[in-house]
């Protein structure tokens, strides 16, 4: 819960210095305030809690070189590999950072709308995708198991259905390479995580 602190303390800064300002402009007009002066204070401060702590978790992203994008739009794989791509459209949540976890290990994050791109050993492959954070216990996360042969390109959208209790996320596999390209090439292209040994430890949550 610690890590909640931050998130908690600037909505307290919020709250208190709103409300003060609010004191002191009803007591230079001379007139009632038609609220209770802490009242706006108290919503704002709240609002700015839950925003901050939706963020944990949130990692700043290093953006992809242009030589790494322009080989991931013409789908060039290396030998023997295939290629992976995901990436993220909407406005959902869009700041927030989405972890991609591929076979147990963190590949990316991403915000929207950013996509990734990944050389992969052929083979049967998990793919997950979930929120860390406060976000975490709003949105549900997804698995996408899948199989690749070497050369083959491997893409998937992640998409954000709004629900009554939770978000549902969704992996949506995209075969069509023609508008993929088109879609990508106007979005910023995530530096997929450096390569880590699989590990039980890691988590969506993070």
């Amino acid at each position: 819960m610690t890590k909640y602190v931050p998130a908690v303390v600037t909505g307290l800064v919020v709250s208190v210095a709103l409300s003060f300002v609010l004191g002191f402009a009803a007591s230079a007009s001379g007139q009632p305030p038609s609220s209770p002066i802490w009242l706006p204070g108290l919503i704002f401060g709240a609002i700015t809690t839950f925003a901050m702590a939706n963020l944990v978790g949130t990692k700043g992203s290093k953006a992809a070189t242009p030589a790494q994008k322009e080989a991931a739009l013409a789908f060039r794989t290396e030998p023997g590999q295939a290629l992976l791509i995901v990436f993220r459209e909407g406005f959902v949540g869009k700041a927030v950072g989405l972890n991609l976890v591929l076979d147990g290990v963190a590949a990316a994050q991403l915000k929207s709308p950013r996509f990734t791109a990944l050389s992969i050993a052929p083979g049967a492959h998990v793919l997950a995708a979930g929120f860390g954070g406060l976000a975490a216990s709003q949105n549900r996360p997804v698995e996408e198991r899948f199989t690749a042969a070497p050369g083959d390109l491997v893409a998937f959208r992640a998409v954000m259905s709004m629900g009554m209790a939770k978000n549902t996320i969704r992996l949506e596999r995209v075969d069509d390479r023609p508008a993929l390209a088109s879609k990508l090439k106007a979005m910023t292209m995530v530096a997929p995580h450096a390569q880590a040994e699989p590990s039980a430890a890691t988590s969506l949550t993070a």
